[in-house]
Parts: structure tokens; C-alpha cells; sequence
């Protein structure tokens, strides 16, 4: 392709767009930091993405992309991003229990964060989205492989190994299935300071009509509030959740096949 024919400026926003496309409410900063562009050229961009109609932005001056993209394909087709599909019930869960919420999925054998929504304590696990997380140390990575063939999931871990994060990191193989086992029998999984000390997290995850394993969603935090007494309460939460979350997705799914 001739490097004269490249618009350099459209590449620009179309990065800014997608830094802020899997989470809301995003500073400039931290859109200028994703984006490798300076500050100036990061808020031109956005002005005009705004005065466009493609860009709105608070009163406390982060930025959320509007729907006017999803109208230039089709305004009946119904909605299948999942980080808006489950942001309302992350906040739910967010409010009852006050710590961290993430939504994750696999992606080339690490856990990608696609939407989180942060605590407001001080002391809190700090996420964003486009963070990635190993699968083996993360109560996520564990539901994100956990109905995966035996197969697959050696592949993954022969380019991802089972890396000590902490003491308590399971990090040799029989061990691992069998945790994976019992994440598949009970249906959530337990991240007890396996990737980072002092931290707990407990995540479920969200299915497909054919029972595989679609995304996840955990709630995190420090050992010392998250701790495992309050495992089945969170638990029970997060199944419920991501239970109602994979019903809707595969409503929409099926409507959208409906209208293709």
C-alpha cells in the first residue's frame, strides 16, 4: 500500500476511540497514556470526536463513547457488547459489596479485562480495562478455561507456564486440573492470594447456549475485607448474575441471528 495513501490523523481517532470503547468515564490522561499520544493531541481528537456526536463527556471531564457509531450499521439490530450488557449488573454488585468488579475474557491465553468498575475505598485492587492477567494465578483465568478440552488448555499453559506470582500460586499441573475440577463442579472460582499477596478474588462465569465459557466476572479486593467468610455470599452473587447476564446475551444473540 503507498505510505501516501495513509491518513494518519483518521488512525489517531480511531485509537482514542477504541481506548475508551471497553470502558466509560475514561480521563483524558489515562486516554492519552493507552494511546501513546500527547495530551494536546489527544483532546483535539476527542473535541472534535464530541462535537460530532461519536464522543460525550461529563461534568467531572472523562469521556464515554455514544451510539451514534452503532447507528451507521443498523439502529433495529439489538446490542451484543457484553461490557454494556453486564456494566449495570457489575454496578450492582459493585454497591452491595464494595469492592472492585471485572469483567474479563481469553484472549490469546491471558485474561483481558474489557470492563471494570473500582471501588471506592482507598485500599482497593486497582484494575482497568485492557489490563491482562495470567489465567493459572486468577479466579477469572480459572473460570475462562475451566470447560475448555484438555487439549486446549495444555496449549495455553505450554506458551503461558504455571509462573509462581506468590507462595500460594498453584503452579504444577495434576494440581491445577483438579482446581479447574472443582471450579467446574461448584460453579465459581477462588483466587486466595495466587496472584497477588494479600488480595482474594472470586469470579463466575458467563455462558453460551452450549455451555461454554463466554467471559467472566469477579469481584476483588484486599484479603482482609474479601475474606473467605463471605465466600458463599459473594459466590452465590456472582453466579446469579452471570446467569442472568448469559440468558440476555443469548436472547440478543438469537434476535440478532433473526434479523441477518
Amino acid at each position: 500500500m503507498p505510505t501516501n495513501n495513509y491518513i494518519t490523523v483518521i488512525e489517531k481517532a480511531m485509537r482514542v476511540m477504541e481506548a475508551i470503547r471497553c470502558n466509560r468515564n475514561v480521563p483524558l490522561g489515562e486516554i492519552a497514556t493507552s494511546t501513546g499520544l500527547i495530551k494536546s493531541s489527544t483532546y483535539r481528537i476527542l473535541f472534535t470526536l464530541e462535537h460530532l456526536g461519536y464522543v460525550e463527556k461529563s461534568a467531572g471531564g472523562r469521556y464515554s463513547l455514544t451510539d451514534r457509531l452503532a447507528s451507521l450499521t443498523n439502529d433495529d439490530r439489538p446490542t451484543l457488547d457484553l461490557g454494556n450488557l453486564a456494566e449495570p449488573f457489575m454496578v450492582e454488585l459493585l454497591q452491595r459489596f464494595r469492592e472492585t468488579v471485572n469483567l474479563g475474557i481469553l484472549d490469546d491465553g491471558e485474561v483481558l479485562y474489557i470492563r471494570v468498575v473500582e471501588s471506592s475505598h482507598a485500599f482497593r485492587l486497582a484494575a482497568h480495562a485492557g489490563m491482562r492477567s495470567p489465567v493459572h494465578s486468577t479466579a477469572m483465568g480459572k473460570c475462562l478455561l475451566c470447560c475448555l478440552p484438555r487439549q486446549q488448555i495444555e496449549a495455553i499453559l505450554k506458551n503461558h507456564p504455571l509462573a509462581p506470582a506468590t507462595p500460594r500460586t498453584i503452579h504444577d499441573r495434576p494440581t491445577f486440573y483438579r482446581e479447574l475440577e472443582r471450579v467446574r463442579s461448584r460453579g465459581y472460582a477462588v483466587d486466595n492470594q495466587e496472584d497477588s499477596s494479600g488480595a482474594r478474588c472470586l469470579a463466575a462465569p458467563i455462558l453460551t447456549p452450549e455451555g461454554e465459557v463466554a467471559a467472566a466476572i469477579s469481584v476483588s479486593g484486599p484479603a482482609a475485607r474479601v475474606t473467605p467468610q463471605r465466600d458463599r455470599e459473594i459466590a452465590q452473587a456472582l453466579q446469579e448474575t452471570c446467569g442472568t447476564i448469559s440468558k440476555l446475551r443469548a436472547r440478543a444473540t438469537s434476535k440478532q441471528k433473526s434479523l441477518d
